[in-house]
């Protein structure tokens, strides 16, 4: 158990859990568990390494690569009986019967079907029959659902067996720091490998106080906008060059914290534009000290980086292929976003009224880039306000439908608008999460002028 914990960390109680609910392999396996949990949160690979270590035999399903009923029973069929020759199997009813071949009915085997939300679109029979596949076969086996999606948004036509559930949460801003930091060595093997550095400055850079200063100020800026520890781990690495790029040109040395946040936190902030889009794959320059302008001949030009990036987000704006409806629910949702609510009327309504200007308006509008709505970040807004700039925005006329809601649900899977994929019209929340140059981008495709509706520019 020990053992585990070391390589899966901050996962003790579920991977207790599992144990608990699994046990020993002369004790009768339960009928099926459903494990639920965001995205990138451990739930395949606690249960994977608990199954590897009980020696328990055990088929792992990929809904996404098993797209049909059909290849998923071959493909349990095969790794089961671990037989290379063609295999039919068309129904469950094959399956049954296949299954029904094992002697040895005391045995554990355990079906685990990760990203089991694919199962939705196939028929409701299927995943209705799999959560009491043992008491079908009669055998000792179980089947573990995983999914980032909870249970209630699978529906059955008929009653099923409830299964057993189980949630993994969120990382805290403290566990993501463990796990990322036991990444140390990966992260400046990846700086050594494209920069020349100095013996005595390799050796500041393999200090783990270097990376744990440089993680607390990532996390500062980037764990209330994201939660998902691979894009961190992604967005870390990146980070971590341009953090160290000072130290190796001996501008800042290694133990001044205040002017390497200096250095490090306008970059971060504007990092934040490039969030999920990996778009961004730029190598840093090796320095080369000989010539008259190595001083800048080595450095990371972060200015023209993140202008290439901005074109590159540009590019890959306009060829998202989002239907024409969602681009204007994204824009309406970016204008919630950065728009204050009290302001909605005199920006989407055309007969608002005559606005007197106070002196009290006249110094509010006077602000500097730092106050600005587009520079603090998005601000939460409700699906009724949503609905009501989209509809405002939007010159042809159409109705509420079903078609239209889903699509606001589809740009959260996509991670362009932060909330829940349930659409709750009196208590759901989102924020827009993508910057004003991918939304100008896709605003082009459609013909829309975003600065006019935005109060920042007006």
């Amino acid at each position: 158990m020990e053992d585990i914990q070391a390589t899966v960390p901050c996962r003790d109680s579920q991977l207790k859990e599992l144990f608990e609910l699994l046990g020993d392999g002369d004790e009768p396996l339960p009928c099926s568990i459903f494990i639920s949990g965001n995205m990138a949160t451990g739930k395949s690979l606690c249960v994977n390494s608990v199954l590897q270590y009980l020696g328990f035999k055990h088929i792992e399903i990929d809904c996404v690569e098993c797209y049909a009923p059909k290849i998923m029973y071959e493909c349990i069929i095969c790794e089961l009986f671990e037989e290379d020759e063609n295999i039919k199997c068309e129904t469950m009813v094959d399956l049954f019967n296949s299954l029904k071949r094992i002697e040895n009915t005391r045995e554990p085997i355990v079906i685990v079907f990760d990203r089991a939300e694919r199962l939705r679109t196939m028929d409701h029979s299927i995943i209705s029959s799999f959560l009491r596949l043992r008491e079908f076969c009669n055998l000792n086996i179980c089947t573990i659902f995983i999914t980032h999606l909870i249970y209630e948004n699978f529906y059955f036509r008929m009653g099923v067996r409830e299964p057993i559930r189980l949630y993994f949460p969120n990382y805290s801003k403290e566990e993501l720091f463990k796990i990322i930091f036991l990444k140390q060595k990966s992260f400046t093997y990846h700086l050594l490998f494209n920069y020349e550095v100095e013996d005595e400055i390799k050796a500041e850079l393999d200090k783990p106080e270097l990376f744990a200063n440089f993680l607390n100020a990532f996390l500062s800026v980037f764990y209330r906008p994201c939660r998902d520890l691979i894009e961190l781990q992604h967005m870390a690495r990146n980070n971590f060059v341009k953090y160290c790029e000072p130290i190796i040109r001996n501008e800042i040395q290694a133990q001044d914290l205040t002017k390497l946040w200096r250095h490090i936190s306008p970059i971060l902030k504007s990092s934040l534009e490039l969030l999920y889009l990996r778009i961004s794959d730029s190598k840093p320059q090796n320095p080369s000290p000989g010539k008259e302008n190595a001083e800048h001949a080595g450095s990371f030009n972060f200015e023209n980086i993140l202008k290439e990036e901005l074109t590159s987000t540009k590019t890959f704006a306009q060829s998202f292929e989002l239907p024409y409806y969602a681009k204007y629910l994204l824009i309406a949702a970016y204008l919630a976003s950065y728009n204050p609510p009290k302001e909605d009327k005199r920006l989407f309504m055309k007969n608002h009224g005559k606005q007197r200007k106070r002196m009290q308006q006249v110094k509010a509008k006077a602000k500097i880039n730092e106050k600005l709505n587009t520079q603090l970040g998005p601000k939460v807004f409700t699906l009724d306000r949503l609905l009501a700039i989209f509809y405002a925005i939007l010159e042809d006329k159409i109705g509420l439908t079903s078609n239209l809601l889903a699509q606001i649900a589809t740009l959260v899977e996509l991670k362009l608008i932060a909330g829940g994929k349930e659409i709750d019209l009196d208590a759901a929340k989102y924020k827009c999460i993508v910057g004003y140059d991918f939304i100008a981008a896709v605003a082009q495709t459609v013909g829309f002028n975003v600065r006019k509706y935005l109060y920042d520019f007006i």
